[in-house]
């Protein structure tokens, strides 16, 4: 995080001048692998790690997304495909959950294979999976788990679909006690400090789908005060908050049985739906709200200089509403210097964060999926090492980010 002193060299006329003349690609030098972590916030039973286990395999090769994804550690491979065939067995059983004492970390390498069959490292993202019972239980001496959530680049809440249908039906109230009054409550409450991006997921979205629209959901959700407390402050901060279906196994491969139990339908296919979805949104999420903070803070500090013009003075506008102006190069250059080593990226990547980017074409989403689909595979044929790998699979992440807009419009959790 950058403080707030560190933003006083533009309080010197002569260092800003000097800042501006500097080449934007001059900040991106840094060749480490760039690593996002994501901690993952869910009750027991939610599905995190069988979630976990679906992405890895649905991006283990490189296909539609134009991307894949590689566990370099090798007992962490096996763990992941060895959860992977407990899913896909006849067996009835499902694989269990993580230990109350356990922590599971997961590193996946995003990986870029071009046309001539190079393959480059693009970045990293790892995800802690905590045991649901340390979610819920709110322990304020659990220091640990404490210091991930402050330390996350994204926050992942998974909200059980299985009890999300009893809740939204409203047939079992031992469910609907346990997601309404203890489930999500432990989460927002764990989420309520939080700076950064947000993503609840909906799991187990293929029991749902064909009972309630992402709409109803997301407006019953809106009837819980501290949910809607929540999505106000994110909003506020001008960071990216999310509410993403997703199903680690696909419609049609499990049914619910009156006991609860979900149990495997012969024959059926495994068939992951958006699984990859809130991997993809870390990156452009992220440095939306990293570029909105900073603004935020250079605002405050221009402001208080008294006769000093503010540059900044309509460069937020209302939250959420990023970076439209058209003196948005300059803006964004003079805040380049101040993000994190994690989000200093190429200027391919900065120039397209911009969300007026479409502001020159229709802006129904079919043709922001056109002209995406088009960069995308522009920038695939252009990759020849890890910085023109990150920037192809960026690409490729606001390619499936707009997809799910135009899928699920309501999944953009911003208030009016």
């Amino acid at each position: 995080m950058h403080k707030l002193a560190g933003l006083s060299l533009y309080k010197n006329k002569t260092a800003t001048k000097t800042l501006n003349r500097i080449p934007i690609d001059t900040f991106f030098g840094d060749t480490n692998m760039k690593t996002y972590k994501i901690i993952t916030l869910g009750a027991s039973g939610s599905g995190k790690t069988v979630f976990l286990a679906s992405m890895f395999k649905a991006l283990s090769t490189q296909g539609e997304h134009s991307f894949y994804l590689e566990v370099e550690d090798r007992e962490k491979r096996k763990k992941l495909n060895e959860i992977y065939s407990k899913i896909i067995t006849k067996d009835e059983s499902w694989p269990k959950g993580t230990k109350y004492s356990e922590v599971s970390e997961w590193t996946y390498i995003c990986r870029v294979k071009t046309p001539t069959r190079n393959d480059y490292p693009a970045c990293q993202f790892t995800y802690f999976d905590y045991a649901g019972g340390r979610v819920t239980d709110i322990n304020e001496e659990d220091t640990e788990f404490k210091n991930l959530v402050k330390q996350a680049d994204t926050i992942l809440g998974l909200l059980d679909g299985q009890k999300i249908l009893a809740w939204m039906n409203g047939d079992n109230r031992l469910a609907i006690n346990s997601f309404d009054n203890q489930e999500l409550l432990c989460i927002l409450n764990w989420m309520q400090s939080c700076t950064v991006p947000i993503h609840f997921v909906i799991s187990k979205w293929d029991l749902l789908q064909d009972k309630y629209s992402l709409k109803q959901i997301r407006d019953r959700l809106f009837s819980i005060p501290k949910f809607e407390q929540v999505v106000q402050s994110r909003n506020k901060a001008g960071s990216p908050i999310r509410l993403i279906p997703v199903s680690s196994v696909g419609s049609g491969f499990a049914t619910l049985q009156p006991d609860g139990s979900m149990r495997k339908i012969s024959g059926a296919a495994f068939q992951p739906f958006q699984v990859e979805v809130p991997l993809a949104c870390v990156l452009p999420d992220g440095l939306k709200a990293k570029l909105v903070e900073l603004a935020q803070q250079k605002k405050q500090l221009e402001t208080q200089q008294i006769g000093k013009t503010n540059i900044f003075s309509n460069f937020l506008g209302l939250a959420g509403q990023f970076f439209v102006d058209t003196a948005l190069g300059f803006a964004l250059d003079a805040l380049f210097p101040f993000l994190p080593p994690e989000f200093q990226f190429t200027k391919h990547i900065f120039d397209k964060v911009d969300n007026g980017i479409f502001s020159s074409i229709n802006k129904n989403h079919k043709n922001k999926l056109e002209v995406l689909g088009a960069e995308r595979e522009k920038s695939l044929n252009l990759v020849k090492d890890e910085e023109t790998a990150l920037n192809h699979a960026f690409d490729s992440f606001l390619y499936i980010e707009q997809k799910l807009d135009r899928d699920f419009p309501e999944s953009d959790l911003l208030l009016a």
